[in-house]
């Protein structure tokens, strides 16, 4: 019963080193082409770059340690009735060992438990003295050579340190923020604008003093064009009728279009600029014109 036990046990062993070795034959070939599509993105790395792959590297090896790992726990069951059987005379030590049986016995280091045994108990409690199995000590190892290569690549500025990873990553950021933000400004239109924010407005200002100042005046109380800072509108009191009005203008009157001269987002300034002046008091205010709105934002 023993012995059909022990070659069902063998048998499972076989499927599982056999997946052991697939699952190490991928990692380690897929290992140089996760290097050659990086490589054909991109030839020169960046200190962040180099610090992904060491990482990468660095865990691949560990996902493979604990795999065999895993799977010395299942051999080392096997070695362990090998061993007593060869202490007991059932079954020789053969003359010459396959790679595997090698590297399973120098992987875990079985030894039979009376070898082990220390030769005193405490009320009939035997103690072992065991060694821990080798490839414990080896990821132990491992752990210092990581450790090793960790402080020599960080403290040396080899890669980045987290600090610097964050302010690369941060710049990245802007980058792409500002690449949406100008997108989106010029997404900016009647429908969808909004009034600009204090440095919006401020730029708003510095357009106003250029292009309008000629028509309403330095300080919006107007000329030849309407006050903009009382509370009646020809053309709507709200954002959105501002914009509007600067976009298409109002030939008929004098107010030119503004769409070609000045981007949406520069629109969107100048008018948000326009709506803070409502309340303030200008030097020789225009006669009202239009109707009484208040202004809405």
């Amino acid at each position: 019963m023993k012995q059909k036990l022990y070659k069902l046990f063998n048998q499972k062993n076989k499927g599982k080193t056999k997946l052991l070795f697939l699952v190490v034959a991928f990692f380690l070939f897929s290992t140089p082409t996760f290097a050659q599509t990086t490589t054909a993105i991109s030839t020169d790395f960046t200190p962040l770059e180099f610090g992904v792959i060491l990482l990468i590297a660095i865990t691949l090896s560990i996902v493979v340690l604990v795999l065999i790992a895993s799977l010395s726990i299942y051999n080392y069951s096997n070695s362990l009735l090998k061993q007593d059987r060869i202490a007991r005379g059932e079954e020789t030590i053969p003359e010459n060992r396959t790679f595997k049986e090698w590297f399973w016995q120098t992987f875990n280091a079985a030894k039979p438990e009376r070898a082990v045994l220390m030769h005193h108990d405490y009320d009939g409690i035997e103690e072992l003295d065991n060694d821990l199995p080798p490839w414990w000590k080896y990821g132990f190892y491992l752990s210092i050579i990581a450790g090793i290569i960790y402080f020599v690549v960080y403290a040396n500025g080899i890669a980045p340190n987290s600090t610097e990873e964050y302010q690369v990553a941060m710049t990245e950021g802007n980058i792409l923020k500002a690449e949406y933000m100008t997108k989106m400004a010029n997404a900016i239109n009647e429908e969808n604008v909004t009034l600009a924010d204090a440095a919006g407005v401020t730029k708003g200002k510095t357009i106003f003093e250029k292009k309008c100042k000629t028509c309403h005046a330095a300080d919006g109380g107007g000329l030849s064009g309407p006050n903009l800072t009382d509370e009646f509108w020809i053309h709507g009191g709200d954002i959105k009728s501002v914009f509007k009005t600067v976009k298409y203008g109002v030939p008929a009157k004098g107010m030119i279009s503004w769409q070609d001269q000045l981007s949406p987002q520069e629109m969107q300034e100048v008018s948000s600029f326009v709506m803070s002046l409502q309340g303030t008091k200008p030097a020789n205010p225009k006669d009202p014109q239009g109707e009484k709105l208040q202004a809405l934002k």
